[in-house]
C-alpha cells in the first residue's frame, strides 16, 4: 500500500503516474500504477476536507 504524507511525495507518485500510464493489466506497472492512483486520490480528497475545515 502506497502511503502519501506531504507534497513533495505527492509530486513524485504523479510523476511516476505519469511515466507508467497506460501499463497493460496484468503487468507490475499496473499494479503499482492502480495503487499510486488510489494513493493519489486518497491524498487529494484528504487535502479538500482541510481545506474545507479552514473556511468553517
Amino acid at each position: 500500500m502506497i502511503t502519501i504524507n506531504n507534497e513533495g511525495e505527492y509530486e513524485k507518485a504523479s510523476d511516476r503516474a505519469d511515466e507508467i500510464y497506460g501499463a497493460k493489466p496484468g503487468t507490475p506497472e499496473h499494479k503499482e500504477l492502480q495503487e499510486l492512483l488510489k494513493a493519489l486520490k486518497k491524498y487529494e480528497d484528504d487535502f479538500v476536507k482541510m481545506l474545507k475545515g479552514y473556511n468553517s
